[in-house]
């Protein structure tokens, strides 16, 4: 009787020694029961990571999880595919497992196109190493390639001749049938036979995240199109899907926390041999959403370099609808000149220049906003916004990337956020009647105005309110509030008493209105009317992950106002007055730097 896909996790689970499948990777060592070592997920010098028999933690940066959790956001792995790879790994018969409709003659086709393409890779690459393709080999070294690199990625050759492959591999006991299904023989529609895909081209090999071949590209040695040739989809290579040298970047991107998209195969190639080894490439489709996702497991930075034309920037444009729809990914857009791309600049110009194009990138939104104001006037850019923009934030469910995302094209375009919201519910903003102006007389005091808030901290606020005891480090948000954000004294003061009430182990939002209404000024209780409506938005099995993002985020704004200032005020200033203000900014400059790379933070003292 079939078992459920949570049975069939719980039985691999049971399967797995955690400390083991983790100790291949990782150095641990046994302290009191436990392993302990460096963490997988961020740069340390001194060990904070826990490995248990069932469960990770660790005390740096939080990360947690199971055996699936650990090959997931390490390797870049769905979920389903996780649980294969772990089946496969200790020899489970997990028939649950497969995909629908997946019978075991499947499973041996599946198989069959492995070794199809296993020897294909080699027959290519003895081709290639054949007296009679020295113009081939002459060729990959007139492109910047050595032979090493060449062996090394599997560099190989298809034949001149259009049946060479196909009698090659038919001597080896495979059948036509099975070869076309593996895309390295096509059928003809004119005399019904079978011709090879491939004809002399430069073949380089496309493997899977486990390393297998899968697949093939090809670049035309002479003045045939196209210039260059991939494998058409396949049960093991569906385009859509795959990306050309994940399987040997996985690591480093995790690694570096980076990662570089390119158009093409050659791109990678030449960046990986500069010694840039975080680059992968599209396969003859656009960057897709299941691309997307797979690199956001392993990195939150993403580069995105297409060529310098306009079809390189178009191409960007278009990735910006599925880039929303990963938030936890931050996506940046690499410019270079006109007629570049990674492979050309890298031989123009070499690995340093390249990696100063990363260092003055340009966050996608910003970039695709820019370039579309530039292409239209001034009069259209609030058809532009409500035509293009609104549906990109429509998109994107995660409130707090929602709300981010408004606020930075409010800044670009002048068109205020509660305008773009109400367009995103479809809805006309409302026009509030103009105030009637009422003189006070002099004996009586003016109020003091609170300004309402908005923006990353109203969700910041939103969190706090729906958030349960332990969801949040308590120490952490006391500091918080205390010594690192600007905050006016009311909500000051109603964020400590939330954090006084989860201290107590009190839930805010489960608390008597009596509770807040005490001594509450009437912005703090609209704030709390207005969070009683939007309860969905903060529904988040990440609150910390998203509390912290928010920190980052408003600490970043803060720090960038208070430099502006400075600088202003360093213009008028001279002598110990204008050291202390240059002391200052330095201060903030390197507190910026830690927060944009904290792997480059000073280790922890001992």
């Amino acid at each position: 009787m079939p078992v459920s896909v949570d049975e069939a996790k719980n039985r691999i689970l049971q399967r797995i020694s955690l400390p083991e499948l983790i100790g291949e990777k990782i150095e641990l060592k046994v302290r009191g029961g436990r392993h302990t070592g460096l963490c997988p997920f961020h740069d340390e010098r001194s060990p904070s990571f826990t490995v248990f028999d069932d469960h990770y933690f660790c005390f740096g940066c939080r990360a947690t999880g199971d055996a699936i959790t650990y090959i997931r956001e390490t390797q870049g792995l769905s979920f389903m595919e996780t649980l294969r790879y772990l089946a496969e790994k200790y020899g489970l018969e997990v028939p649950e497992l497969e995909k629908p409709n997946f019978d075991k003659s499947a499973r041996l086709v599946e198989a069959q196109l492995y070794k199809i393409s296993a020897e294909a890779a080699q027959y290519f690459r003895e081709q290639l190493a054949r007296p009679q393709s020295a113009k081939a080999r002459e060729y990959i070294e007139s492109r910047g390639f050595s032979p090493e690199f060449a062996e090394e990625y599997g560099f190989g050759l298809s034949s001149p001749e259009p049946l060479a492959l196909v009698n090659h591999m038919l001597k080896k006991g495979f059948a036509i049938k099975d070869l076309i299904t593996a895309s390295v023989a096509l059928a003809s529609q004119h005399d019904q036979r079978a011709y090879d895909f491939f004809i002399n081209r430069l073949m380089i090999p496309i493997a899977d995240m486990h390393g297998r071949v899968i697949a093939f590209g090809g670049r035309s040695l002479g003045d045939d199109l196209p210039k260059y040739k991939n494998s058409m989809n396949t049960p093991l290579f569906d385009k859509s899907h795959v990306l050309y040298g994940l399987h040997r970047a996985k690591e480093t991107i995790r690694r570096e926390r980076q990662a570089i998209v390119c158009e093409g195969y050659m791109d990678v190639l030449q960046l990986s041999q500069a010694g840039i080894s975080t680059s992968v490439a599209c396969l003859g489709t656009a960057l897709t959403l299941p691309h997307l996702r797979r690199l956001g497991a392993l990195t939150p930075q993403i580069y995105l370099v297409f060529d310098g034309d306009k079809a390189g920037r178009n191409a960007t444009l278009r990735t910006v609808n599925i880039a929303l729809e990963v938030p936890q990914a931050e996506c940046k857009v690499v410019v270079l000149p006109a007629g570049d791309d990674p492979d050309t600049f890298i031989q123009k110009y070499g690995a340093p220049a390249f990696r100063d194009q990363l260092q003055s990138a340009k966050g996608l939104l910003d970039f695709a906003i820019e370039t579309r104001i530039k292409e239209t006037h001034d009069l259209g850019i609030p058809e532009l916004v409500n035509k293009e923009i609104v549906p990109w934030l429509q998109s994107v469910k995660d409130p707090m990337s929602r709300n981010f995302l408004m606020n930075r094209i409010s800044e670009l375009t002048g068109i205020a956020a509660e305008g773009m919201l109400s367009a995103i519910h479809g809805e006309a903003p409302a026009k509030k009647a103009p105030p009637k102006l009422t003189p006070l007389p002099e004996e009586i005091p003016v109020q003091r105005t609170v300004t309402a808030i908005k923006g990353p901290e109203l969700e910041l606020f939103g969190h706090l309110y729906w958030s349960n005891p332990g969801e949040l480090d308590i120490d952490q948000l006391e500091h918080m509030f205390q010594s690192q954000l600007e905050l006016e004294e009311v909500w000051a003061e109603f964020a400590q008493e939330i954090t006084k009430a989860l201290r107590k182990d009190l839930i805010p939002s489960q608390q008597n209105k009596a509770f807040w209404m005490s001594g509450s000024t009437p912005e703090v209780l609209d704030l709390i009317l207005g969070l009683e409506k939007t309860q969905g938005a903060y529904e988040t099995e990440f609150r910390q992950r998203q509390f912290d993002k928010l920190l980052t985020f408003i600490r970043k704004r803060q720090l960038d106002e208070t430099a502006a200032k400075l600088k202003q005020k360093l213009a008028q200033s001279s002598g110990e007055e204008e050291m202390e203000i240059l002391i200052a900014i330095s201060r903030i400059k390197k507190e910026l730097l830690h927060i944009d790379n904290p792997a480059k933070r000073p280790a922890a003292s001992p």
